[in-house]
């Protein structure tokens, strides 16, 4: 019993749960889901493990509850939250002994009362051998799939059915996020058939364990609820310590501030991968001015959002060039050159390469990082990628290397540039009363358009070409903007006025004037340097009034930076009416946020905490500027429109604000372990970081818990599993486990310095970060972003844990006897 209620126990079995968890996901990378679920997840000694993590939950609870009043209700939340682990954990279990799951296929017009029985261990869709008798007949009138407009992409799709149970016949409508419920049954929108005139629907059955399983999440709200807001909780009791630290004028904590100075320096370190460019512009362009009115007109994209073309330019030159602007010209004036100007255009180095070594398969002409689409061809006008090419499509994509993937990417970025200069590209002319609300380029077929329309829109771009050529030499821009003028009235006359939205539209220009998001980076940074410099005079000089009222200045700078940040969050979520933060770009504006407001949490506490909460939201909206990310608002897919999603990531990616101050917090603590000489002056604020280290960690790991189980429901009530095991899953839970076994460790002596706790803490967010980016990125899943090119900072993160280790081992020679805490 001694063994099994210990806590050591607790932490071994944690640690050998994460590292099963993790070899798992590597496994279904290499091997595939069906071998990784074989000797991992459906093992019958992987419910073994979970098992005795249940019972030692239990047994360490039991053994809570034997302490001293005092003690005990110190730990009630903790203890509740113990317990909806352990309800979770019965519940996940009767669901996978005692639920059934399947599948219906239907054609419309035909009926059954059957479905395929989906064994356990398999994804929903498979072959199986096995039907089961449903106890309800269902039919398919008419499977409707709906588009975004212009576009192929799937906007909705649903089964309109009828059913006939016990209860009578009723007709029904199956969507994504829109489940439908009979005799137990639980019925969810699933796949289609190809030629969309059938549907497949997924079938759970599994009310006894979506009940507890359901009841355990209800519990562990009130545990979170309880560690976070309970008088007597360890949380308050860290709080209260915290009011209780002062120590505002040791002058050793000089050495601490300048050490807080690496951090930008870092951020300085992390710089645009891309070569210095040239700052001479191109001979002839476009004026500012009139781009900025040809930036006003409509156009639609391949995704079918209707948006200004100052967007949709600005997105073309980020993937010819990777960046936002060109030698000083905005995307706007660029594609007008190439449009206008092309064969200047064509000896201009505006596409970016890639991989180098693609310059051998050039015939080693071209040099640098950016090619011009004159330098692509031959003297006799052959593409000389045309062979290369050829070989690597007849490889199957999963088989080609490095260099061939950039290869095909250059291709892309040639193809934009051609279809520009052919008229492409460009769709600015909407066809009236078209029912999948497509608008045209000029340069492609428009026989689709009847009468006026057909003269209007064959004739009027070239027509605007013409008179901004001429303007280019008179300096005369008014004829083409008039021309301009009646795109726009065409526009509105002739789109569906459900596309477009005027105050969104004037919304949208403004974002991009404004372009927040690249300004509160280096606002951020320059305030929380600012701030650590100030403090350091106010330690100098503490009686000198002027260090004091400036350091106030400069903490109320952060908080309007924040509040910028907030209104261009605010007015990404207007401009795309989605959450912002469905994208690797969205979510590390976010994170930025949440850090940030992490920091503003503890301003009256410690403005060492938020001088390293801002510059870590400066860091972290400087990485998600660099051009490796794309802004682009995208519409989202029918699974993802779920008011669950969204709470579900907003929760979930603002732990990760709290686990990155911990982060530095840690980083701190141990750099100054390391090197620090006064140690013993410095020991009420390395006690106050501690502190406030320990209540980040506890307020990111409560966050993460219950954004990980809100997206559990998400899953749930969208297609009738709360978890199927998918990597990002998979980290998640990890990342969990990780920070528990973080919060945990004091509870065993050897692990109850200030040392191990920030060590702990700074290497804690390699878990984080392979949630983040090594699942996005590296391994395959539902919600990867399809095995591309990963960020330059994930390389760099690799250096940077490099410098952690050599500190760390440091630290721990050299302070290897600190004292408990």
């Amino acid at each position: 019993m001694k063994i099994i209620s210990s806590f050591a126990t607790t932490l071994w079995l944690l640690l050998l749960y994460a590292f099963l968890l993790a070899a798992a996901t590597f496994i279904e990378k290499y091997q595939g889901s069906t071998i990784a679920r074989e000797l991992i997840y459906n093992n019958y000694a992987f419910y073994l493990l979970q098992g005795l993590m249940a019972v030692n939950f239990i047994a360490v609870a039991v053994k809570q509850l034997r302490q001293p009043a005092q003690q005990k209700n110190r730990k009630t939340g903790m203890l509740i939250f113990h317990l909806a682990l352990i309800v979770i954990l019965v519940g996940a279990w009767v669901t996978a002994t005692f639920s059934t799951e399947g599948v219906i296929h239907l054609r419309e017009g035909e009926t059954t009362t059957t479905m395929w029985v989906v064994k356990p261990g398999t994804q929903p869709g498979a072959d199986q051998s096995q039907t089961a008798v449903l106890p309800f007949q269902i039919k398919l009138n008419d499977f409707k799939l709906m588009r975004y407009p212009g576009s192929q992409s799937p906007s909705a799709y649903e089964s309109h059915v009828v059913i006939t149970g016990t209860d009578g016949q009723r007709a029904e409508v199956i969507s994504m996020n829109n489940v439908v419920q009979q005799d137990g049954y639980r019925l969810y929108q699933s796949s289609f058939d190809k030629d969309e005139q059938g549907t497949v629907l997924t079938v759970n059955h599994d009310t006894v364990g979506s009940t507890i399983t359901y009841t355990g999440y209800f519990i562990l709200l009130i545990g979170i609820l309880w560690i976070l807001l309970g008088r007597s909780s360890r949380f308050a009791m860290l709080n209260r310590q915290l009011k209780e630290l002062t120590d505002k004028h040791s002058k050793a904590m000089i050495w601490m501030l300048f050490a807080l100075c690496s951090a930008p320096a870092l951020s300085a370190a992390t710089v645009n991968p891309s070569v210095a460019e040239p700052t001479d512009a191109p001979q002839t362009v476009i004026n500012a001015d009139h781009a900025r009115e040809y930036g006003k007109l409509l156009v639609q994209c391949a995704s079918g959002r209707i948006e200004p073309v100052d967007t949709y330019a600005t997105k073309l030159l980020r993937k010819l060039y990777r960046d936002d602007t060109y030698r000083g010209l905005s995307g706007t004036q660029v594609i007008l050159g190439i449009i206008a100007n092309p064969e200047q255009w064509q000896n201009e180095p505006l596409i970016r390469l890639g991989n180098e070594e693609i310059h051998t398969l050039l015939g080693g002409a071209t040099s640098g990082k950016y090619v011009t689409f004159h330098s692509l061809f031959d003297e006799e006008g052959n593409y000389k990628l045309t062979l290369p090419l050829q070989k690597l499509y007849e490889r199957p994509s999963a088989q080609r290397t490095k260099l061939e993937k950039d290869l095909v990417k250059l291709d892309e970025r040639v193809n934009i540039f051609y279809a520009l200069q052919q008229g492409e590209m460009m769709n600015i002319l909407p066809l009236k009363d078209d029912p999948a609300h497509k608008w045209y380029s000029p340069g492609e077929d428009l026989s689709a358009f009847s009468g006026r329309d057909s003269l209007f829109a064959a004739k009027i771009f070239g027509w605007y070409v013409q008179e901004l050529v001429g303007a280019q030499h008179t300096g005369n821009y008014a004829p083409a903007k008039e021309v301009i003028g009646m795109i726009t009235t065409y526009q509105r006359a002739q789109a569906h006025q459900s596309l477009i939205n005027e105050r969104r539209i004037r919304t949208e220009l403004c974002y991009n004037r404004l372009n927040l998001f690249a300004h509160a980076s280096k606002a951020y940074l320059m305030s929380g340097v600012v701030l650590l410099i100030l403090l350091i005079f106010g330690i100098l000089y503490p009686r000198q009034r002027k260090w004091r009222l400036a350091g106030y200045v400069f903490i109320a700078l952060p908080v309007l930076v924040f509040l910028a940040h907030t209104a261009g969050i605010g007015m990404r979520w207007y401009i795309s009416g989605q959450a912002p933060w469905s994208n690797a770009y969205e979510s590390m504006i976010y994170v930025a946020w949440a850090s940030a407001l992490g920091g503003l949490l503890f301003i009256r506490r410690s403005p060492i905490t938020l001088s390293l909460a801002t510059i870590l939201a400066g860091v972290i909206l400087f990485v998600a500027n660099l051009n490796s990310m794309d802004p682009e608002i995208t519409p989202l897919v029918p699974v993802l429109q779920s008011y669950w999603l969204m709470i579900h990531v907003a929760v979930i990616t603002a732990s990760y604000g709290f686990f990155g101050i911990s982060f530095l917090i840690g980083s701190l603590t141990m750099g100054t372990l390391a090197f620090s000489k006064q140690l013993q002056a410095l020991e009420p604020k390395l006690q106050e970081l501690r502190i406030i280290n320990e209540m980040c960690i506890t307020i990111g790991l409560c966050l993460l818990t219950a954004g990980t189980f809100i997206g559990a429901i998400w899953a749930n009530e969208s297609w009738g599993r709360y978890w199927g095991w998918d990597p990002k899953e998979t980290w998640a839970l990890i990342t969990m486990i990780v920070y528990a076994l973080v919060l945990h460790a004091r509870l065993v002596k050897r692990f109850r310095t200030m040392l191990a706790f920030s060590v702990l803490s700074v290497y804690a967010l390699s878990s984080v970060l392979m949630t983040y980016f090594g699942v996005n990125y590296y391994l395959a899943g539902l919600h990867s972003y399809g095995s591309t090119e990963a960020p330059v900072a994930v390389h760099l993160l690799i250096g940077l844990y490099g410098v952690i280790t050599v500190i760390a081992v440091r630290a721990c020679f050299k302070r290897g006897t600190q004292k408990p805490d």
